[in-house]
């Protein structure tokens, strides 16, 4: 798949509701998403919704991202398999995942990541307060995943990023995926020998109804022993000139690829 192009925004304090969302947009718009599929305002949030094309032919090639922006600063975020732009609500429904309150009066970084076809991801950055917002396409899914059945997108449940969650138009009985070895503590350190970060590519999608396999990303998108190393670093891949754009500093942290 396509190595992801990194672009960086800054959203300056103090900011509105409004201004936030403008800046998500913005960022959102970077990382490869088209123009708002719809908006609307709901109360006192301000509601975007995007729309991800895998395969147009297929009943459920798109899957559908809606982001609440609440008057406290609050982000949300749900998969739907399909959207109304009337009636303004969907079928196919995830549980909607909340994220950290961002504060009006310091400055918000976007770090946009697109990566086409499989990854669109917006990671907000508030000082210690961070934000995985977007989604991921797995490129390989299991041999029964049949798009004209089930939708193939998924957004992160936590700033952990060891969870991915699809849409309710799943054929589990559960729409959250663990990412095998993200966030393990076998993935640690850098090796004591060569002072290498080992980079394990590719992230196998493991349904939490213990069934099995639920998909696979390309080599683009990896975990790594990233403990003690800094939130953005760029790592290289030994023996290779691949350099991974580090986003969770931890053990067994997510990474995605960038040259």
């Amino acid at each position: 798949m396509a190595v992801a192009t990194r672009t960086i925004t800054t959203l300056s304090a103090p900011f509105t509701q409004a201004q936030l969302s403008t800046a998500l947009q913005t960022a959102f718009t970077n990382a490869g998403f088209s123009s708002l599929f719809d908006s609307y305002t709901s109360g006192t949030d301000l509601i975007l919704v995007y729309e991800f094309v895998v395969d147009a032919s297929k009943t459920f090639g798109k899957t559908y991202l809606r982001v609440r922006i609440s008057n406290t600063f609050i982000i949300y975020q749900q998969l739907y398999a399909t959207w109304n732009t009337v009636s303004k609500t969907g079928t196919g429904s995830s549980s909607e995942v909340t994220y950290s309150t961002l504060l009006n009066n310091v400055n918000v970084t976007f770090n946009a990541l697109n990566a086409t076809s499989e990854t669109r991801l917006i990671l907000v950055t508030q000082g210690t307060t961070f934000l995985p917002l977007g989604m991921i396409v797995p490129t390989t899914m299991r041999n029964s995943w049949n798009l004209n059945s089930y939708t193939n997108g998924y957004i992160f449940t936590s700033n952990m990023m060891t969870v991915l969650r699809s849409s309710g138009q799943t054929q589990y009985s559960s729409a959250d995926n663990d990412i095998a070895l993200s966030g393990s503590s076998r993935l640690g350190t850098a090796n004591v020998v060569d002072n290498e970060r080992d980079v394990l590519s590719g992230l196998i999608l493991l349904n939490q109804s213990n069934t099995g396999f639920a998909g696979k990303t390309s080599d683009d998108i990896a975990v790594i022993s990233a403990s003690g190393s800094t939130r953005y670093d760029v790592i290289l891949r030994t023996g290779t000139s691949q350099q991974y754009l580090l986003i969770n500093n931890g053990s067994g942290g997510l990474a995605v690829r960038i040259v």
